[in-house]
């Protein structure tokens, strides 16, 4: 699993390498130190206690697949049951045991891997109040990282939109991932990427020092590839930053005429099938 998720630190960190143009730097996840405790391929019963209740992940039989799968169970001070996740692959996530929700109460964080060369991940979140919050589950072809945010003390989801891999016939180590960046709370996830804007700057000022001179002419008269992903790359960031109107002015500076039409409406139908729009379905 590390090896599959180390596959997207590039999309995730590469704005928050040391850079003369920076601004504000994202937070730099450290992947070694993610999970808490795991259980992959049914191997282990995990029991792990945080405020009054259990995390308790088993092996359970999957007939569908005539094999076991893990599954996570939340129990309560009672001992009543919650299943809350089954999967390939369990792992009580980095997170857990802070204030994620904001409500005062500590939180449980669960990811499940399906096993994919690039896909895919499941995150559930409970606020482990009486009686917990237990939000709907997510999934994303990226991995999800929690941070605290300086600004404001509160914690966030920094990922990327996994809906972009492979975009427009581009191999999935050399495509540029949209970041993104969510809140979690008693309502569900939502995107809050647009207070970030100043981190989002640094990425497309980072972007643009990539440009050698005389590329994006390159480009645009003879379909130069190293320039197309730096391109997409500060499309993004303007565009999942909240700021349409330079995302397509960029677009019409640096990408060929006669495709611009083509690539704009590609953009908008992977983003409006991506994760922002699964967001409304993890209310609790």
């Amino acid at each position: 699993m590390m090896l599959m998720r180390s596959l997207w630190i590039a999309a995730l960190l590469l704005a928050a390498l040391p850079s003369s143009h920076a601004q504000a730097e994202w937070p730099r996840p450290n992947w070694d130190r993610v999970e808490i405790a795991s259980c992959r391929f049914a191997d282990k019963t995990v029991s792990y206690p945080i405020e009054k209740y259990e995390v308790r992940i088993q092996s359970v039989p999957d007939q569908q697949i005539g094999d076991h799968n893990c599954r996570a169970d939340l129990i309560d001070h009672s001992g009543k049951s919650t299943p809350l996740l089954q999967a390939w692959e369990l792992s009580i996530h980095q997170g857990t045991g802070e204030d994620i929700f904001g409500d005062g109460h500590p939180t449980l964080i669960l990811e499940a891997f399906s096993g994919g060369a690039h896909c895919c991940y499941t995150y559930r979140l409970v606020s482990l109040s009486d009686p917990p919050v237990v939000l709907r589950p997510i999934e994303n072809e990226a991995p999800f990282y929690f941070f605290k945010d300086k600004a404001t003390g509160q914690f966030r989801i920094m990922t990327s939109d996994g809906a972009f891999d492979y975009f427009d016939g581009m191999c999935h180590a050399c495509v540029p991932f949209p970041r993104v960046v969510l809140q979690a709370d008693a309502s569900g996830l939502r995107d809050v990427s647009v207070q970030f804007t100043e981190q989002y700057d640094s990425e497309i000022a980072a972007a643009r020092a990539r440009i050698a001179e005389g590329d994006i002419g390159k480009f645009i008269t003879a379909d130069f590839q190293d320039a197309k992903a730096v391109v997409l790359d500060i499309v993004y960031s303007y565009l999942y930053s909240g700021r349409e109107v330079q995302a397509w002015q960029t677009l019409d500076e640096m990408w060929p005429t006669g495709d611009r039409e083509r690539i704009k409406k590609l953009i908008l139908k992977t983003r409006a099938e991506g994760l922002l729009s699964k967001l409304a379905k993890t209310k609790p």
